[in-house]
């Protein structure tokens, strides 16, 4: 199973993506450009995107909050290795 950079051993491919998410993404749900970005109903992202599973939106939240230097907001790197 794939661990994070950090150390974390994740029990499941969802708390990897869990803990991803908890380190990147901002108590608001802005990126970096001021876009919203939160599951509205379920497969659809408030900005509009339309997803077919809980993963892919999952991917597409981590993408959309994932910094180009993979810096949590624990000023730590987070990245699946």
């Amino acid at each position: 199973m794939t661990i994070c950079s950090c150390g974390y051993a994740p029990t499941s491919e969802e708390s990897l993506a869990d803990h991803l998410g908890e380190m990147f993404i901002p108590s608001d749900d802005t990126d970096a450009s001021g876009q919203l970005h939160a599951e509205a109903v379920p497969g659809r992202c408030v900005c509009g995107h339309i997803v077919a599973s809980q993963a892919a939106l999952d991917a597409h939240l981590l993408a959309a909050f994932t910094p180009p230097d993979h810096l949590g907001r624990d000023g730590h790197e987070h990245n699946p290795a």
